[in-house]
């Protein structure tokens, strides 16, 4: 028998799922996803611990290998969850700092910037995406502006599910619907927005290379092999944004056909083979980003529940 692993990185837990080759899940284990507060200065600010996601994929993998009799029998790995969090990372692969929750408001003055020089319909224009105080970029604004020490040392910027990526096969990549979070992604060249990069003064080396979902990225080293319990060289597959994959198993990838996302957010989520980057679009709060599926483009609705 042979097996898929899919790890869904959520606000709430880290889930590790084995599923049969029918899409049957046959075993699962989840820990905790751990937001902290460290700074007693600003207890607003919000963060989570790499070291405590990494531990908590690894452990809940650990536990969900446990459950079948051959862990070589996983012939692959994808990565899938929340969008825009992200760390700095040195040459040497270390991390510089912790990644910065969406639930943190310490990005308001790069906000209010970002408003005033670049605008909303411009980045719109290019991106698809709204301005949310949250967005990938400002917290590279916030660190240039705040750590530049850090800033200068960083090598690379991984979201959230390209950090868990690098851990388990130590590539450096992101795929198209992840880059659609950051601001800096442009809809129609599927690639870093030159125009955006140059604006905002964010420099382009420190941005992983963007690549379609599906994309193997490489095996699992020795190092995860040991924290995880999956066999050495089982392939990880780039995966992309939580939403996007939801919309595969279901058929919402389709145009005309709808799919309502319920958890921590509500999303009202389509697809369409090309973007719709117009000033009506922006209007009604519509976020496009790229999608999992070849060729497509989400448009989706977002709102907060909880």
């Amino acid at each position: 028998m042979s097996y898929l692993m899919g790890i869904d990185l959520g606000s709430t837990n880290l889930k590790a799922i084995i599923y049969d080759p029918s899409g049957k899940a046959v075993a699962s284990a989840s820990r905790p996803t751990e937001r902290f507060n460290p700074d007693e200065s600003h207890p607003e600010w919000a963060v989570w611990r790499p070291e405590q996601i990494w531990a908590g994929v690894a452990e809940s993998i650990q536990e969900a290998i446990s459950q079948i009799d051959d862990p070589s029998a996983v012939r692959g790995v994808c990565v899938t969850g929340m969008g825009m969090d992200g760390l700095p990372i040195d040459e040497n692969g270390e991390w510089l700092y912790p990644m910065i929750s969406w639930h943190c408001p310490r990005t308001a003055p790069q906000h209010e910037w970002w408003m005033d020089n670049i605008g909303a319909e411009r980045q719109f224009s290019i991106s698809g995406t709204q301005l949310w105080v949250f967005c990938s970029a400002l917290r590279l604004r916030w660190m240039r502006e705040n750590e530049p020490e850090i800033y200068e040392k960083t090598h690379k910027w991984l979201l959230i599910e390209d950090f868990v990526n690098f851990m388990l096969c130590g590539a450096k990549a992101t795929d198209y619907s992840m880059a659609s979070t950051t601001l800096l992604f442009d809809q129609k060249r599927r690639t870093w927005s030159d125009e955006l990069l140059e604006a905002s003064g964010i420099d382009r080396s420190i941005l992983c290379d963007p690549h379609p979902a599906g994309t193997v990225l490489g095996g699992v080293h020795a190092a995860a092999s040991d924290a995880t319990g999956l066999a050495v060289g089982t392939p990880i597959v780039l995966g992309g944004h939580d939403y996007c994959c939801g919309e595969l198993p279901t058929g919402a990838f389709r145009p005309g056909v709808l799919l309502d996302v319920l958890g921590t957010w509500e999303m009202v989520v389509g697809s369409l083979e090309t973007p719709t980057l117009t000033p009506k679009a922006m209007a009604t709060g519509m976020f496009i980003d790229s999608h999992v599926a070849k060729d497509m483009c989400t448009h989706e609705r977002p709102h907060i529940l909880r």
